[in-house]
C-alpha cells in the first residue's frame, strides 16, 4: 500500500464510512465559528459524521466532498434528506468554482492525510480559492508537539531518526508512517514503509496560513478547548500545553 487514498479504501475505510456523532471539540467549534444560515462545504467528509451532524444543528446549505467513491456512495446513504450535495473530488484541485462557500470545513486532520508536501500546499491554496470574502474556514492538523509529550511516540520518532540517517532518507520525522491501521499494528513503520501523514508544529502552520493570504482569528488544540476559549495569536500559545487536535480558525 503506497498512497492515503488506498488505506481510506481499505484498512480505515470502515472507521471514516460509518462513524457517528460529534465529539466535543467539533460541537465547541461549530457553536462558535459557523452561521447555520451560510452555504457550507466538508472536505474529507468520509462517510459525512461532521457534515450530517451539521444537518441534525439546523444547517441548511451543506456541501461533502472526498476522493474516495466508496466513502461517497456510504455518505449519500447515510443522507436520509437526500439534501447534501456529496460529490467524489480531490482536495487538491476541486472542480468548484472561486468564492463558492460561505464556510469551509477541513477537519479530521484532511491536509495532514495529503501524501506530498507540495501536495499539501495546494490542498490548502484550493481551500483560500473556493471560499469567499469575508469567508469562516475551520481547519484541524496533527499536533507534532502533543505527539512528542507521548513517551511510545516520542522513542518512536527518535528510532524513525536513526533509521533515516542510516538509510540516506531526508524525508522529514513529521513525516510518519501510519502506525495502526484499522487499529493493528503496523509492522512496516519499522521499515518507514508509507502511506505517511504529517504531524505539523502550531509555528509552521500558522505561517503557512497567513502566507497564503489566511487571516487568523483564532487557534489552539483541544486542551485549549477543554477550558472554553481558543487563542486570539499565536505567541501565547507557545506557553500554553499543546495537546491533542491542532485547530485554527480562519477567514479570507
Amino acid at each position: 500500500m503506497k498512497t492515503n487514498k488506498e488505506m481510506y479504501s481499505t484498512w480505515e475505510f470502515n472507521r471514516w464510512a460509518y462513524g457517528v456523532n460529534l465529539d466535543r471539540d467539533d460541537k465547541f467549534l461549530f457553536a462558535n465559528y459557523l452561521d447555520k444560515n451560510r452555504k457550507t462545504v466538508e472536505a474529507g467528509t468520509g462517510g459525512g459524521r461532521l457534515v450530517l451532524g451539521l444537518q441534525e444543528l439546523g444547517f441548511k446549505s451543506l456541501y461533502g466532498f472526498d476522493f474516495v467513491p466508496e466513502l461517497i456512495e456510504t455518505a449519500k446513504s447515510r443522507d436520509k434528506s437526500h439534501r447534501i450535495c456529496f460529490e467524489v473530488q480531490d482536495a487538491t484541485n476541486l472542480g468548484y468554482e472561486s468564492q463558492s462557500f460561505d464556510q469551509i470545513v477541513y477537519l479530521q486532520n484532511i491536509i495532514s492525510s495529503i501524501d506530498e508536501k507540495e501536495k499539501r500546499s495546494q490542498a490548502l491554496k484550493e481551500a483560500y480559492r473556493i471560499l469567499r470574502r469575508n469567508g469562516i474556514g475551520l481547519f484541524s492538523f496533527l499536533n507534532f508537539d502533543s505527539r512528542m509529550r507521548t513517551p511510545m511516540y516520542w522513542l518512536y520518532s527518535q528510532y524513525l531518526h536513526l533509521f533515516r540517517q542510516f538509510s540516506g532518507s531526508d524525508r522529514p520525522i513529521q513525516e510518519q508512517p501510519w502506525l495502526k491501521p484499522g487499529g493493528k499494528p503496523n509492522l512496516a513503520a519499522l521499515l518507514d514503509r508509507g502511506p505517511y501523514v504529517y504531524w505539523y508544529r502550531a509555528e509552521e502552520m500558522y505561517r503557512e496560513l497567513k502566507n497564503l493570504g489566511f487571516q487568523v482569528l483564532a487557534l489552539g488544540s483541544s486542551y485549549q478547548i477543554s477550558q472554553g476559549k481558543l487563542l486570539n495569536t499565536l505567541e501565547p500559545l507557545l506557553h500554553e500545553p499543546i495537546q491533542g487536535g491542532l485547530y485554527f480558525i480562519c477567514s479570507k
